[in-house]
């Protein structure tokens, strides 16, 4: 019998709550009192415990009691426990694919999280907005910069990096680009407020320029403002320059920010998703993507998402 058959009688929305419950547990955590369960999940205590009885009979969860200490998760099997919650489709939100590098990435996420249910991926600029879309339920995980994740986390927005891809995996390298004969002359600076690297970025190079002014421009209008003279300079993806040889003047940062960790790539989860987190590690593990990054950088692959 399939398990949506399984589900279709009365306590079947009782058994989908708690599987989505389950979801933000981890092997090791102390597990509540059923009647805490029932009343912030609305239910009766009568069919809470039925619902918990039937995912352990199915070997969904498995709970084991310390006395005293009370009941704790012994193991988790997410992928079934998905099913069960009714949640096996996923949907991530990256950058937009200008780049051989992200259009890996794409290409990586959409073939591995297509081979058993369904993998959206969806692209949006400025890694503030994908965090929002991430925590207002529209996305499940979010690709975003190791430093901006670090960024956002210290700040305290309820994510956790459920896995990361190294440096070099999500950009070679940030560019001052400029319009100006030299840095000296760079009089405005065009900056995206919901790019957290961007922000990093334009902090520590005006520290030390206070003259410069710094101009709020969506991340995918900069070159555009470059090119019409409406700002002197930004920052921006070295590959970019190295895919479509834009005449603008560009140099590599020597800045301690962009070492530490705007290059490499990482997938965020709203925290406590253990589901989400170990949906990740298990489909797209480094290994993996990183070939699939590597081999349409290298041209022997071409993009597909």
């Amino acid at each position: 019998m399939k398990i949506k058959e399984e589900l279709l009688n009365k306590n079947g929305l009782a058994v989908m709550k708690m599987a989505n419950e389950l979801s933000g547990f981890r092997p090791g955590d102390r597990f509540p009192r059923v009647s805490l369960l029932a009343e912030r999940n609305n239910l009766s205590v009568g069919t809470t415990q039925y619902a918990l009885t039937y995912l352990k009979e199915k070997r969904v969860v498995f709970l084991v009691s310390r006395g005293h200490l009370g009941t704790f998760v012994k193991a988790v099997d997410y992928e079934r426990l998905r099913e069960y919650a009714g949640t096996a489709d996923k949907a991530c939100v990256m950058p937009l694919p200008y780049s051989l590098r992200y259009e890996g990435l794409a290409s990586a996420f959409s073939t591995l999280g297509n081979r058993r249910d369904k993998f959206y991926v969806s692209f949006m600029n400025g890694s503030g907005r994908r965090v929002q879309a991430l925590l207002k339920g529209r996305y499940d995980c979010a690709l975003l910069s190791k430093a901006a994740a670090d960024a956002f986390i210290q700040e305290g927005f309820p994510l956790e990096i459920a896995l990361s891809y190294g440096p070099g995996s999500f950009l070679e390298a940030h560019v001052l680009v400029y319009r100006t004969k030299g840095i000296q002359d760079i009089r405005t600076l065009g900056l995206d407020p919901e790019s957290r690297d961007q922000v990093i970025l334009s902090k520590q190079f005006v520290e030390k320029r206070p003259n410069i002014k710094l101009v709020s421009i969506s991340y995918a209008r900069i070159i555009n403002h470059l090119h019409s003279g409406n700002v002197d300079a930004s920052f921006w993806n070295m590959d970019y320059f190295k895919e479509h040889h834009s005449f603008l003047r560009y140099e590599p940062l020597n800045v301690s920010a962009d070492r530490e960790g705007m290059s490499e790539a990482v997938l965020v989860v709203r925290l406590g998703d253990a589901a989400t987190a170990d949906y990740i590690i298990r489909r797209f593990p480094q290994e993996k993507v990183l070939e699939s990054q590597r081999e349409i950088l290298s041209g022997e692959r071409i993009p597909e998402y």
